[in-house]
């Protein structure tokens, strides 16, 4: 599927799940990588509201229907995730999470790997980047 009908699909997901984004922001396809972001169109302020997403709309083990087999294998934290997302992928079309699921990419690089620079560069002004090691 062309990135730009993902996006599409994307964006009439997150309105069936009344998942609403400010209109400071935009989600848009980079020209270079294909890759979806958000980006801001105006300057914001702390505590500016930028997007309102329900909790059931959030893809969590508890929101997925693989929960029971999660806990019974009493899988936590990023395992339990991860497979969160491999059984939501599997399903496809019939996962409630399918407009967003297709959107994303299969892997990312992730911050334990990256370089002190790259986290300095790339994390800072986050929560991630205040967080202890």
């Amino acid at each position: 599927m062309a990135t730009s009908r993902k996006l599409r699909a994307f964006k009439n997901w997150m309105k069936s799940q009344h998942v609403e984004c400010s209109d400071a922001l935009d989600v848009v396809v980079t020209t270079n990588s294909s890759a979806v972001s958000v980006r801001a169109l105006c300057d914001l302020n702390v505590g500016d509201l930028v997007a309102t997403i329900p909790k059931e709309s959030c893809l969590t083990v508890k929101t997925s229907g693989a929960r029971q087999m999660i806990e019974e294998s009493e899988l936590e934290g990023i395992l339990a995730l991860a497979v969160v997302i491999m059984y939501e992928r599997s399903l496809g079309p019939l996962s409630p999470w399918f407009g967003y699921l297709q959107l994303i990419p299969y892997s990312e690089p992730i911050p334990l790997l990256w370089s002190l620079s790259q986290i300095d560069s790339l994390l800072a002004g986050t929560e991630l980047h205040k967080a202890d090691s």
